[in-house]
């Protein structure tokens, strides 16, 4: 539909937090349908585009911990890995599809999958506020995936000449105690609060590996399905 068949949907492995960004960079730049789903294979943080490093995250200590930090592409606050599923779109611009309505349709993808646990996952897709978000799953934002008042996955963008490029990520198990260990009791704290794993929504222990290969086999069928139903109600309008 509109140019974005065949897609091509990739199952990478679990490679370092700068290898996986590079990676999204590279391709990117080239305008074919892409779609991407990877693990880490270290515990990291990823900070959003141009995002300011807090005080706490020392690279020097937290290197010496066997961790990783890395800045995405995309914008959006910093985001855990380690125990998340994450999955990087590539559309090409030539598809002159409104952003917002690609967005929304990566997003409802990530819904489908939760439902599909039997969670009751929703989108959501105003952030309700105007400022920059410090952490990802933290805080409300356009474009996120809730299980009720939590948030177990977010989505982020940037525009390259020739694509856009969508970066999402869902906390499927609880963070690493290597990384959890690490963090401010602040943010330890309001993690707790505000976030939620797809495991403990689910009430089982779900494997990232297992869910990639789920989500990639449903991948185009799904982002189709969507899309009808956004230019349907384009059209009504």
């Amino acid at each position: 539909m509109d140019g974005l068949h065949p897609w091509r949907v990739m199952l990478g492995g679990a490679h370092s937090a700068f290898h996986q960004m590079a990676l999204d960079e590279q391709l990117a730049r080239d305008p074919a349908p892409r779609v991407r789903f990877f693990t880490w294979s270290a515990p990291a943080v990823s900070l959003g585009w141009k995002q300011p490093v807090p005080a706490w995250l020392d690279g020097d200590a937290w290197r010496a911990a066997g961790l990783e930090r890395v800045e995405r592409p995309t914008g959006g606050g910093m985001a855990f890995h380690g125990s998340d599923l994450s999955v990087s779109v590539i559309v090409p611009r030539s598809v002159r599809l409104p952003v917002a309505m690609l967005m929304r349709t990566a997003c409802e993808s990530a819904v489908r999958l939760g439902q599909e646990l039997g969670v009751g996952a929703a989108a959501r897709l105003e952030s309700g506020t105007e400022s920059r978000i410090d952490y990802c799953l933290m805080e409300p934002s356009a474009y996120a995936v809730m299980v009720g008042a939590r948030k177990v996955a977010g989505f982020a963008l940037r525009r390259y000449p020739d694509t856009w490029l969508i970066q999402g990520s869902m906390l499927v198990r609880p963070l690493p105690l290597r990384l959890a260990c690490r963090l401010p009791d602040t943010v330890a704290g309001r993690l707790a609060a505000r976030a939620v794993s797809l495991s403990e929504a689910a009430k089982s222990h779900l494997a990232p590996a297992a869910l990639a290969e789920r989500w990639a086999q449903c991948w185009s069928s799904w982002w189709e399905a969507q899309l009808v139903v956004e230019l349907s109600a384009a059209d009504a309008v």
